[in-house]
């Protein structure tokens, strides 16, 4: 078989006489073959640390809080500044909340002729108040800084008695909490006969 030139080439393909090489193709130089390299002499990159590679751990630490005395609260102040009441207004129906407050306040002789929608602790000074009822969770933050459960307070106040700076408070349950929950309202009525009794003591 014999070899075929440039221009049988270019005729089967049916490249001519149109494609016609005006000159010779240049004589490229081949590149010199590649010499193995030893690979004993290839430096070794160091490893990545491990935090690279892999993620971060999720850190699960819980996250204190620290409470503020900051939220208004309701404050029913009794006739001759001698018993305060402190309480979150924004919990439960109105009017039942109202009716149970009235008959607790009925039951220990109380009568509150001052009602202050949103008081702050500087009003307690400013009225003179002796005792102050805490009630509910919120109003105990507001006025302690400090928050934490009605039975816990309950727990605390049981076995030393409990201050804002120099007056005495009794904190017993919300009456919104009470309409629901009414197997606390004997609790509720010992804290309320407790704070009467630390009142005649003043």
């Amino acid at each position: 078989m014999s070899l075929m030139t440039r221009e049988d080439v270019l005729r089967e393909l049916e490249l001519l006489p149109v494609w016609q090489l005006k000159a010779p193709l240049p004589n490229v130089p081949q590149m010199p073959a590649l010499t193995p390299v030893d690979s004993s002499m290839i430096e070794k990159a160091p490893p990545l640390p491990s935090s690279v590679i892999e993620p971060a751990p999720l850190d699960n630490t819980d996250v204190e809080v620290t409470a503020t005395a900051t939220t208004p609260f309701r404050l029913l102040i009794g006739d001759n500044a001698s018993m305060a009441f402190a309480l979150d207004s924004n919990s439960g129906d109105a009017q039942d909340v109202e009716t149970l407050l009235s008959n607790m306040l009925k039951a220990i002789n109380i009568n509150c002729s001052i009602d202050i929608a949103e008081a702050t602790t500087a009003m307690l000074a400013e009225h003179g108040v002796k005792l102050v009822v805490v009630m509910g969770e919120v109003a105990a933050h507001s006025l302690m800084g400090q928050l934490q459960t009605i039975d816990d307070w309950r727990s605390a106040q049981s076995a030393t008695p409990v201050y804002y700076q120099s007056l005495p408070v009794v904190v017993t349950y919300h009456p919104a909490f009470l309409l629901k929950n009414t197997v606390y309202k004997a609790k509720a009525w010992v804290d309320l006969c407790t704070a009467k009794r630390m009142l005649q003591g003043l």
